[in-house]
């Protein structure tokens, strides 16, 4: 990447889940740029375990198992363990690369990735693999569209979605994205999901804030998050190709050299 300092004297506001922001946070500095680290997400396994577990003990009747996120990997295995099952795992389907490492860290490989990194493309090219007898499940986190299982029961198939995790704002993120805005002290934003947006504006509205985002590059992971922020009234200067931390900040390169 050309101009390794272009990020030198911005501050980068970074709003994805505190353990996931180093190498988002790491990227910024290296263009010379200081995160600024608000989570605006922290992901905690659901407290329905009762509903949870009857899914877990069919593990072996199902025939795809589709993980749409790092988090739903993790939190898959954290409930495995919890459960004390060691199953055979029915074919996995994977969206995203950071979704296809957290399976190989787990020692297992997806069978179905699809060429585009979004739901839509994922669930258009899975479906031909399925049948009417396919029994598909679909574990995710609270705030997860619902696109994929809808349209593969359309299809004819069968598909269970599990919430085995939760997304939440912090508590405490909240003063501070406040006070961070007020004094002026972010030149970009970047977005990793359509949560993380949500939370932003909801940030912004409750406090009148407005006029203190007007003037921020606004940078998006990928078109789902770039959609979202759009609808609820920012102005979207980067959204990648490819659906990656390092995409976007490539991508941001180029948008600051214009």
């Amino acid at each position: 990447m050309k101009d390794s300092g272009f990020l030198q004297g911005k501050n980068v506001l970074v709003t994805r889940g505190r353990q996931q922001a180093a190498e988002l946070s790491q990227l910024i500095k290296q263009y010379g740029g200081a995160p600024i680290e608000i989570p605006l997400l922290s992901f905690q396994p659901s407290n329905n375990k009762n509903y949870i577990q009857p899914y877990f003990d069919k593990l072996e009747q199902y025939e795809w198992i589709i993980f749409t996120s790092k988090n739903g990997v993790d939190f898959f295995f954290y409930w495995l363990q919890d459960f004390g099952l060691e199953p055979r795992l029915p074919k996995i389907a994977v969206i995203g690369e950071k979704t296809k490492q957290a399976l190989l860290n787990k020692g297992l490989q997806a069978e179905f990735i699809p060429s585009s990194y979004v739901a839509e493309v994922f669930v258009d090219e899975l479906i031909p693999l399925l049948n009417e007898t396919s029994k598909v499940l679909l574990p995710k986190g609270n705030l997860a569209r619902n696109i994929i299982c809808n349209r593969i029961v359309t299809s004819g198939a069968h598909c269970d979605e599990i919430i085995i995790y939760e997304n939440k704002m912090p508590e405490q993120s909240e003063k501070l994205l406040v006070d961070t805005l007020i004094e002026r002290k972010v030149d970009v934003a970047t977005f990793t999901s359509s949560s993380t947006v949500e939370n932003f504006m909801k940030v912004v509205k409750k406090y009148g804030l407005a006029g203190y985002v007007n003037d921020l590059t606004v940078a998006c992971i990928g078109p789902i998050a770039k959609n979202t922020a759009e609808k609820l009234g920012l102005t979207v200067d980067v959204c990648p190709d490819e659906y990656t931390a390092k995409a976007m900040i490539k991508s941001l390169n180029q948008f600051e050299r214009r």
